[in-house]
This record gives C-alpha cells, structure tokens and sequence, in this order.
C-alpha cells in the first residue's frame, strides 16, 4: 500500500513539473510568513554569511530575488547590516542583489548621508555603483 501512494505522488509531482511553463519569467518572491524575512533579518544582525547561504540553498532561492521583499526593522538588508555592523554579510548581500536593486533601494545614497562611505559595506557599495557609471 505504501508503494502505490509512493508511487502516485511521484508520478503527480514529475507531471506537475512537466506541466509548467519551461520559460517562466523570473519569480518575484512574496513571503507568506513574516517568520522567513525574520530569519534573513537575524542572520544579517549575527553576520552569518554561512547560514544565510545555507538558507537560501535550502529554500532554493537567490538573494537579488528576495532583496526588494524583505526589511528589517524598516530597513534594506544592507542598510540594517551596516546599521548592526555585519560587514561580511553586508558585502555578501552588494555582491549578490542586482545593481538596480541596490539603486532602487537609495543603499549607497543612504549609506553616504548616514557616514557609513568608510566601512567594508560602503565600499563594496561604491565600487559597484562606480563599476556600472
């Protein structure tokens, strides 16, 4: 009996995945729960570069797919980094999200009025926003 639903679920999952679009534009993600952006937010304050990428991995998603969803305490993720002086984590997330993204988001605006031009994450900020001018 286990073998027959075993069965019946892979067969509706690989049907499933055939049925989808092969050229589906990209996905903005909306998060159902404000328990994952909380988790994102967490990291970021502990400058845990592994577990944020872990994370990720393990919920299969990019970070410049996210970015733009999540805040922490009403701020971007590198804003909120460079607020709780997670460099690495802070550098990790410039690299990562796309520069559009980080334009939209007024980061290295922010980080210029708020005097932040001088930390790792200012300068990861300023060499991609120079690198694309």
């Amino acid at each position: 009996m286990l073998k027959i639903v075993s069965y019946g679920l892979a067969t509706a999952m690989v049907v499933s995945m055939l049925t989808l679009p092969a050229n589906a534009a990209p996905v903005q993600y909306r998060f159902a729960s404000e328990d994952i952006a909380l988790v994102f937010c967490a990291y970021v304050r502990d400058n845990d570069t592994t577990r944020l990428q872990n994370k990720m991995r393990e919920l299969r998603i990019r970070m410049r797919d996210v970015y733009t969803s999540i805040r922490c305490n009403g701020a971007s993720l590198v804003q909120f980094a460079l607020k709780t002086d997670s460099q690495d984590v802070g550098s990790f997330i410039v690299r990562s999200v796309t520069l559009k993204d980080l334009r939209e988001a007024g980061d290295f605006e922010w980080a210029s009025s708020e005097g932040y031009t001088n930390t790792a994450i200012g300068q990861a900020l300023k060499e991609r926003i120079a690198a694309k001018n």
